[in-house]
This record gives C-alpha cells, sequence and structure tokens, in this order.
C-alpha cells in the first residue's frame, strides 16, 4: 500500500518489534563512548580517538571492548537488518544503502582489532589490523553516502542531502587525520559519527514511524 512507504528511502515501516533498535542504538552509543570514558581518569574525548578506549594496555581496555565496541556493533546490524527488510531500493542506491554497514562492522571489529594508545600510523599487528579496517571503512561509508543520492525516488533536496552528508563526514575526517589538528582530532571524529549516525537514526525512526501511523489509521 502506498501509504506504508516514505519518501526518505522508499520503504515500508518498521513493526514496532523492531523499531526499538533505533533509539536503544541512539542511546547505547554514547552510553559507549562517555561511559567508557569515564572509567579512565585521562582520557580525553578533544584529543583522543574513540578507539582509544579500548587500546591495548590501559585501563578497562578488553571490558570497553568486549562489552562496548561489540554490542554495540551487534545492535547496530541488527537495526541496519530491520530497516534492510522494508526498504525497497534497487541499483547503485541499494549497492549504498549495503556499504554503510561497515560502520557497525568495524566497532564490532575493533573489540578483536584494538589500537595502540595514541593510535598511531603504524604500530602493532593489531594497530595495523585497525588501520585497515577504519580506512577502509571511511572510504566505503563515504561511498555509500554518494550512492544514496541516485535514489530516484527522492526529491532532489533529499537526493542532495545525501551528498551534503558525505562530504561532511569525509571532510572532518580528513581534518581529524591532519597532524596540526591532531590537539583537536578526536572533537573532530565524534563530530563526524556525531551527524552521521544522527541523521541515519533520524531516517530509520521515519521509516518506522510511518508504518505506525499508517496501521493506527487503519485501525
Amino acid at each position: 500500500m502506498k501509504g506504508n512507504r516514505i519518501s526518505t528511502l522508499q520503504g515500508v515501516g518498521l513493526p514496532w518489534s523492531g523499531r526499538w533498535l533505533i533509539p536503544a542504538l541512539a542511546l547505547f552509543y554514547p552510553t559507549v563512548v562517555y561511559g567508557g570514558a569515564s572509567l579512565k581518569s585521562e582520557y580525553s574525548h578533544i584529543s583522543q580517538y574513540i578507539s582509544e578506549l579500548n587500546a591495548v594496555g590501559t585501563a578497562w581496555n578488553w571490558q570497553i571492548g568486549y562489552m562496548g565496541f561489540l554490542p554495540l556493533g551487534v545492535l547496530g546490524l541488527a537495526a541496519w537488518m530491520a530497516v534492510a527488510s522494508r526498504l525497497k531500493l534497487a541499483g547503485a542506491s541499494k549497492v549504498g544503502y549495503w556499504l554503510l554497514i561497515s560502520e557497525p562492522i568495524v566497532y564490532a571489529g575493533s573489540a578483536f582489532a584494538p589500537c595502540d594508545l595514541g593510535c598511531p600510523s603504524t604500530g602493532s599487528l593489531s594497530q595495523n589490523v585497525h588501520n585497515i579496517f577504519s580506512g577502509i571503512t571511511l572510504l566505503v561509508t563515504t561511498a555509500g553516502l554518494v550512492l544514496l543520492f541516485f535514489n530516484n525516488n527522492l526529491s532532489p533536496t533529499k537526493r542532495v542531502g545525501w551528498l551534503v552528508l558525505a562530504t561532511i563526514f569525509l571532510g572532518l575526517y580528513a581534518l581529524a587525520l591532519a597532524p596540526d589538528l591532531a590537539p583537536g582530532r578526536g572533537l573532530l571524529q565524534r563530530l563526524a559519527e556525531g551527524i552521521l549516525y544522527g541523521c541515519l537514526c533520524i531516517v530509520g525512526w521515519q521509516i518506522s514511524g510511518e508504518r505506525a501511523a499508517s496501521c493506527a489509521g487503519q485501525s
């Protein structure tokens, strides 16, 4: 039925059994990032990457990795699959949606491949694996956002919105990686992820919300 489709990603809304995953993810993400940091007395949200929360050899590293990053990634994957089961995408935009699944995957993976303290460009085997996954995810996520532009079911404004989001995300990460801006790289990374995940959660909530409104109108 047309009433069950949304204009954002041309899908049908989630049933309430899956809708709870979206706010749960939105709440659990800052809980892991800021709750984990509260356990580390010298950790800085401004100058340190999020991945340094479970840096090798630091306090509470394995607890934050296996009880924070891993379940966060699994929760993100569950939410992604729940929304995917209701979407009607095709071609490039469908590929773009599935490329974005790299974000929860890399969070879960960081529990098994933590970075070294300071997250250097080269280091231990774990650090090198971490860097490879992070670099791939950055490029894949940006590509996914760009490909969502090709969803012809969207209005021109919404299509351009995906390009703007891709530009902001990649731009902030590029700044975070710049050596001269290292003192503020943690803040830049948090801005990049906060904007990206916030937008994706809003879109997911809109998808699930229309289904609920449609069902209520039919009852």
